[in-house]
Protein backbone atom coordinates (compact mmCIF):
# COMPACT_ATOMS: atom_id res chain seq x y z
CA UNK A 1 0.00 0.00 0.00
CA UNK A 2 2.84 2.54 1.18
CA UNK A 3 4.14 1.77 -2.38
CA UNK A 4 1.15 2.74 -4.54
CA UNK A 5 0.19 5.70 -2.40
CA UNK A 6 3.55 7.71 -3.35
CA UNK A 7 3.37 6.33 -7.45
CA UNK A 8 -0.31 7.49 -7.57
CA UNK A 9 0.02 11.12 -5.64
CA UNK A 10 3.09 11.54 -8.16
CA UNK A 11 1.51 10.94 -11.14
CA UNK A 12 -1.49 12.78 -9.86
CA UNK A 13 0.71 16.24 -9.55
CA UNK A 14 2.57 15.64 -12.89
CA UNK A 15 -0.45 15.18 -14.16
CA UNK A 16 -1.74 18.47 -12.94
CA UNK A 17 1.25 20.35 -13.10
CA UNK A 18 2.46 19.15 -16.33
CA UNK A 19 0.22 21.47 -18.40
CA UNK A 20 1.77 24.54 -17.12
CA UNK A 21 5.13 22.97 -16.81
CA UNK A 22 4.89 22.07 -20.92
CA UNK A 23 3.87 25.72 -21.63
CA UNK A 24 6.29 27.22 -19.95
CA UNK A 25 9.04 24.78 -21.09
CA UNK A 26 7.51 25.11 -24.52
CA UNK A 27 8.18 28.83 -24.76
CA UNK A 28 11.07 28.62 -23.19
CA UNK A 29 12.76 26.32 -25.65
CA UNK A 30 10.39 28.08 -28.39
CA UNK A 31 12.42 31.80 -27.38
CA UNK A 32 16.44 29.67 -27.68
CA UNK A 33 15.41 28.42 -30.73
CA UNK A 34 14.25 31.33 -32.38
CA UNK A 35 17.71 32.79 -30.81
CA UNK A 36 19.46 29.89 -32.22
CA UNK A 37 17.50 29.67 -35.55
CA UNK A 38 18.84 33.67 -35.97
CA UNK A 39 22.06 32.79 -35.27
CA UNK A 40 22.19 30.05 -37.50
CA UNK A 41 20.74 32.25 -39.78
CA UNK A 42 23.42 35.22 -39.92
CA UNK A 43 26.07 32.97 -39.40
CA UNK A 44 25.05 31.05 -42.89
CA UNK A 45 24.55 34.93 -44.28
CA UNK A 46 27.38 35.97 -43.49
CA UNK A 47 29.63 32.79 -44.46
CA UNK A 48 28.23 33.57 -48.10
Amino acid sequence: MEEKKPKVSKWDTMVHASFRKVVSFDLLFFGIGIVVGMGIGVYLIAGQ
